[in-house]
């Protein structure tokens, strides 16, 4: 059946892949405009969410444009206009973390007292701007196929107040005393990212590494169920009671939708190649920045004028999977985020085997070593004597 746009209806299970947001954004784009304006394509939809919660709560809410619409001269309402009213229930608002054009992020407290990040979009905003929600889709394709994992942050609840979508997440440690966040808050609040880390002292070799192979093991689980971040950067990856976790998910798209070229041109490859090999490119960058510092003119090659000291690494090793980690074509890089971790955690030196190869083996004991054997051998050697001195008195009583 003929529609608006002059495209067919897509069949139900076109629908549903571009409910799950498993469609490139180019395919997307042309069904936004159609379901728009399709009846019965909205219906379908409907029943869909009707029977899907997560998708209910993410995608609806953007798409829906017949709730809180503009008024007669186009503006909208002073309620859509105010940000700073908090409507949100269960969560107090503590402090500001972060704020961009379509959302603001903050340092909330929840009902039974414990301290998460709330993240906050304004959909009025969004669709006065008329730009899709990419955010939504990378949340629900997120909290579809992601499981927990300690290198990937935690998305704990997604809900919608209004004219804003949110969802709470980890919190990152305290950037100023490093301590964890999850039961008090410092007045002077501050999320700890790598970014900041480097920014204040430096990383130890070992320590760069150790870094870089736990977030590999996050990406690789994202890469297991093909989603891509796209905007992996030291500003974009926090620290949660200390350990490392991939954050910012509003980039991380399906393989499958990975052509759109969006990220941080910084940590993007050159060919422009936004699929795994992507991911795996900006984790070359990070080890390498890490390693050499943000001087990175001559990444991903390793100056050999460089000497960087590591107790548990082969260095040259090392550099290695940096170069191919980093190549310009994504042929020529890691497919994944599994072949850089398996290639990396490859470079480690077992302490015990450097202990081995760099020590000379005792000499085996001897028998005589025994506690007991020295005085049984001065014993031994004392009974010559002994007997000397008894012949000796005895003579000597003899002859008076």
């Amino acid at each position: 059946m003929a529609s608006s746009n002059r495209i067919l209806c897509p069949d139900r299970s076109l629908l549903r892949r571009y409910e799950g947001g498993e469609l490139a954004e180019s395919e997307t784009d042309i069904l936004d405009g159609h379901v728009t304006a399709c009846p019965t394509c909205k219906k379908t939809l409907e029943e869909f969410r009707s029977t899907d919660l997560t998708s209910r709560l993410i995608r609806s809410a953007v798409n829906d444009q017949t709730s809180d619409e503009a008024n007669e001269n186009g503006s909208f309402s002073s309620d859509d206009e105010a940000p700073a009213e908090w409507q949100i229930a269960d969560y107090v608002r503590v402090r500001l973390s972060g704020e961009g054009a379509f959302g603001t992020v903050w340092a909330v407290r929840d009902r039974v007292g414990l301290y998460r990040a709330l993240k906050v979009l304004n959909l009025s905003r969004l669709r006065a701007a008329n730009v899709r929600c990419r955010e939504s889709t990378a949340l629900e394709a997120y909290c579809r196929n992601v499981s927990k994992h300690p290198n990937l942050v935690e998305i704990f609840h997604v809900g919608i107040q209004g004219q804003s979508m949110y969802y709470t997440m980890d919190l990152a440690d305290d950037d100023r005393t490093g301590r964890s966040t999850r039961m008090k808050l410092p007045k002077q609040y501050r999320p700890m990212t790598l970014q900041s880390v480097m920014h204040r002292e430096i990383i130890s070799a070992d320590t760069a590494i150790e870094i870089v192979i736990r977030l590999l093991r996050g990406l690789e689980k994202l890469h297991a169920v093909d989603l891509v971040h796209r905007d992996i950067k030291p500003a974009n990856v926090i620290f949660v009671e200390r350990n490392p976790k991939l954050a910012d998910i509003g980039m991380i798209t399906t393989e499958t939708a990975s052509a759109s070229v969006v990220g941080t041109p910084e940590y993007m490859p050159p060919d422009a190649c936004m699929d795994p090999t992507a991911d795996v490119y900006a984790m070359g960058r990070i080890l390498f920045e890490l390693l050499v510092g943000k001087d990175a003119s001559t990444f991903p090659e390793l100056s050999p004028y460089v000497q960087i000291a590591a107790d548990n690494w082969t260095m040259t090793e090392v550099a290695k999977v940096i170069a191919k980690a980093g190549a310009a074509k994504a042929e020529d890089r890691y497919a994944t985020a599994s072949g850089m971790l398996k290639a990396l955690e490859s470079c480690r030196e077992l302490p015990l085997l450097v202990q081995l190869s760099n020590s000379t083996p005792d000499p085996a004991p001897k028998k005589t070593d025994h506690p007991i054997m020295p005085i049984a051998i001065a014993l031994v050697k004392a009974i010559p004597w002994t007997a000397g001195v008894v012949l000796a008195y005895k003579l000597i009583c003899r002859l008076l």
